[in-house]
């Protein structure tokens, strides 16, 4: 099966005739400044691709040009991956939103929460007042992984060769929490939904790999995304650089590792993946579509349109006015010009490497931006604000 998403020009689905060239400055531009060494980008629009192209070198050095068969480290962009997988076994009734993840997972009950003086210096603790939830996990709203201390304590704990999601939970439940959870939002880069994808493990009896495998990459024919690279999947890795002054980039030796200093035997749910912007569109479009894409089903309508929904109450500290979180993904709850371009009901996230995604269920658009750099910004890389910019600002009739 290949589902594909037949060409057509924007003018042709509603957009400006214009958008391509904005989209082609926009990353000769980021190009040039040295904010990237390649980009990768993809645009659907009412089920047709209103642009497709590579950008620069997957390889400056060896003067490889970017091409569609270069694999992508995704980092955080493996976090909505990990929602969808959580949530085809809350479908499956083998989780609830509102369960405790301590239900599954003893080692978690009864976590202490840090307290912490204007300096963010560790002064005392006291017991949660209740267990974090599923739902809490999904909204960076447990208090898990997150807080100026957990670097550290994450740093400290390390990650031995070998390791695996069991091997860590313990060390995570030693860990403090940042607050109460529920009464805050703070992002978990990583160990949130790393017990996420562990819960998908115990509740499925698979490995979280070969559970996103079998349940999500095939139906999907994503078959460039994984946490084990092969030798010849290796090879097409994009080389990973940094930014070190305006126009001149280095590059980054990420040795065998995907994600940080994570072995691959250790599936990360927060930051693991390995993908291609033909797969990740797929993905993003199947969202976008409540569920299904070229004929194949993954979530329900009711469950991806509950992901896309503000989770957390109004204003809750760490969100504001304009946006908030869903299920893994950040909402655009109002417009807020030039500095956050996406339209009220807009939903997706980033990768602290350079990855971006979005879907606007009004104008039925989704965008994938791929490129790998250290020193991208994550969700608030620039090169993430350009293709915003250079789409929005081209809707045509969608506007």
């Amino acid at each position: 099966m290949n589902i594909f998403y037949p060409y057509a020009s924007p003018e042709t689905v509603g957009l400006d005739a214009g958008l391509t060239d904005a989209v082609d400055r926009m990353a000769a531009d980021d190009l040039a400044d040295g904010l990237v060494t390649c980009a990768a980008v993809q645009i659907v629009c009412r089920g047709k691709t209103v642009y497709k192209k590579n950008h620069g070198f997957a390889d400056a050095a060896k003067n490889v040009l970017l091409n569609d068969s270069h694999l992508f480290r995704m980092a955080s962009m493996t976090k909505p991956v990990t929602a969808v997988c959580t949530m085809i076994q809350v479908e499956h009734g083998k989780l609830s939103l509102d369960d405790p993840a301590s239900k599954y997972l003893p080692q978690l009950s009864g976590m202490q929460v840090a307290e912490v003086d204007r300096e963010g210096n560790l002064t005392g603790t006291h017991p949660a007042p209740y267990d974090f939830t599923v739902r809490d996990l999904l909204t960076h709203s447990s208090g898990l992984g997150s807080g100026p201390w957990f670097g550290k304590f994450c740093r400290d704990a390390g990650f031995a060769d070998g390791v695996t999601l069991a091997d860590k939970i313990d060390d995570w439940a030693h860990s403090y929490l940042e607050f109460d959870p529920s009464t805050a939002f703070s992002y978990s880069g990583l160990v949130g939904f790393d017990v996420l994808a562990h819960l998908v493990e115990v509740t499925s009896g698979m490995t979280y790999a070969e559970f996103a495998k079998k349940n999500l990459f095939d139906p999907l024919d994503m078959k460039d995304t994984c946490y084990l690279p092969s030798e010849e999947q290796r090879s097409r890795l994009v080389q990973m650089h940094a930014t070190v002054e305006k126009g001149k980039t280095a590059p980054v030796d990420m040795g065998r590792f995907v994600f940080g200093s994570c072995p691959t035997t250790y599936h990360s749910g927060g930051a693991g993946l390995v993908s291609c912007l033909a797969d990740y569109t797929r993905f993003a479009h199947m969202l976008l579509s409540d569920g299904e894409s070229g004929g194949i089903r993954i979530l329900s309508e009711e469950t991806v349109r509950q992901m896309r929904t503000r989770q957390l109450r109004p204003m809750v500290p760490g969100t504001d006015a304009t946006y908030s979180w869903g299920l893994s993904m950040r909402v655009v709850l109002a417009d807020n010009g030039s500095q956050r371009p996406l339209r009220t009901g807009a939903y997706g996230w980033s990768g602290a490497y350079g990855t971006h995604f979005w879907c606007d269920p009004v104008r039925d658009l989704c965008a994938v931006y791929l490129s790998n750099m250290t020193t991208a910004g994550g969700s608030g890389a620039l090169t993430a604000r350009h293709i915003e910019k250079a789409v929005m600002e081209h809707l045509g009739e969608l506007e």
